[in-house]
């Protein structure tokens, strides 16, 4: 893979994106989508369900590709990449987090996060000592050796933010991260989100939730597989 030589390129491109599942008819789930978010900004994307946001989702992570059109992830065009070239560049700069937490139930905080580390080149001792920092950072120090059943929703989600920012990736791409929580762990995560942001994290945050899309910095809405421009802000 060829590297991006400069700093100052979006954290994130789309040029012209589409893309249409097989069927009869086929269904066209994002049209001709052009996006850029720029390194440290808190991207809102909102749209009711069956709106195409979780498809632009699943692109923009390169867990699926594109049907026409060009995904730039910190300046690197995925398009002709191999499967384990993509798989290459989410381990190395993009930072998942999902609605469900995804931890493992026989793990502590601190083995959850350092899982995040286990397809690099760190050594064990420099995983432990980074899964130990950013769980600091995420405001969890005093729960590294806890399993995630000794843990409320919101501190499990903590971890799994841990997990994602563990490997210092380009962005975070977090798909619905309070929908399994009440208002009063909603309102903690997005409160550690824009923290985290305001520390220089990129970023995306996909919702159906208007009033968690008002936390973002910019909100990009969609209807329909396009981008609705009436609605951004």
């Amino acid at each position: 893979m060829k590297e991006p030589s400069a700093h100052t390129i979006p954290a994130v491109e789309l040029v012209d994106v589409s893309k249409t599942y097989p069927g009869t008819p086929p269904v066209k789930a994002l049209s001709n989508i052009s996006m850029s978010v720029s390194e440290g900004e808190f991207i809102g994307i909102i749209g009711a369900s069956g709106s195409g946001k979780s498809t632009l989702l699943h692109v923009i992570g390169t867990l699926t590709r594109p049907t026409g059109g060009s995904v730039f992830i910190n300046g690197l065009e995925t398009s002709d990449l191999t499967d384990q070239e993509l798989s290459g560049v989410r381990s190395r700069y993009v930072g998942f987090i999902f609605q469900d937490f995804f931890l493992l139930p026989g793990f502590t905080a601190q083995e959850n996060v350092e899982n995040g580390l286990l397809y690099t080149d760190f050594p064990s001792k420099e995983r432990k000592e980074r899964a130990r920092e950013i769980l600091d950072r995420v405001g969890l120090s005093h729960r590294v050796n806890h399993l995630p059943n000794e843990m409320s929703g919101g501190e499990q989600q903590r971890v799994a933010v841990a997990r994602a920012l563990v490997h210092q990736p380009a962005f975070v791409l977090a798909d619905e991260p309070t929908g399994n929580l009440d208002s009063t762990n909603t309102a903690a995560v997005l409160e550690l989100l824009i923290a985290l942001n305001l520390d220089g994290t990129t970023v995306i945050m996909i919702t159906h939730d208007q009033e968690v899309a008002d936390k973002s910095s910019r909100k990009i809405s969609f209807k329909d597989g396009e981008i609705d421009d009436r609605l951004d802000g």
